[in-house]
């Protein structure tokens, strides 16, 4: 399912740890930028590692990719 999420929404859900916040890039572009909190699962190992590495199965998850490419 995709939807929007406001900045202000995400930041609530994070703080109340209803949402699981997932960067989605390499380890490396992890390690030299990313959003406080995130796990980092990149996207080809998201459907063999997500069981494992998301905490909370009940949260919603976010995924995001983002800056300079």
């Amino acid at each position: 399912m995709t939807s929007e999420l406001s900045r202000e929404d995400l930041i609530r859900g994070l703080r109340a740890k209803r949402i699981t916040l997932v960067d989605v890039l390499s380890p490396e572009s992890f390690a030299a930028m990313h959003i406080p909190g995130a796990i980092n699962l990149p996207v080809v190992d998201l459907a063999r590692r997500a069981a494992e590495v998301l905490p909370d199965r009940a949260a919603a998850v976010v995924t995001y990719c983002g800056g300079p490419t």
